[in-house]
């Protein structure tokens, strides 16, 4: 009757690592905010879960998503730092 509308397994650590990732990938300070989430994938075709980052930096707004489970996610799987500017978030809802 009832059920867990979150994720199957405690992802806490998981999600921390990420940030952690994207802080030192991208030179995001401590004193701005990183939001992880691991959320399902809903396009057919497409894994059955993904990860998704908001971040800011120097008042910017970024955004990514990398499409596995956020236990997944490696280094090796964020852009690269120049690609920074590629990943500001400009309102485009459709952008990945």
């Amino acid at each position: 009757m009832f059920r867990r509308l979150g994720p199957e397994k405690d992802t806490l650590g998981d999600i921390s690592r990420v940030e952690g990732l994207v802080r030192d990938r991208f030179g995001v300070p401590g004193s701005e905010i990183i939001l992880v989430s691991q959320d399902p994938g809903l396009r057919p075709g497409f894994p059955p879960h993904e990860t998704n980052v908001i971040f800011w930096k120097n008042q910017r707004r970024y955004r990514l998503k990398v499409f596995a489970p956020v236990a997944k996610v490696a280094d090796g799987d964020l852009p690269v730092r120049w690609l920074l500017p590629s990943l500001e978030d400009n309102g485009d809802i459709d952008c990945c």
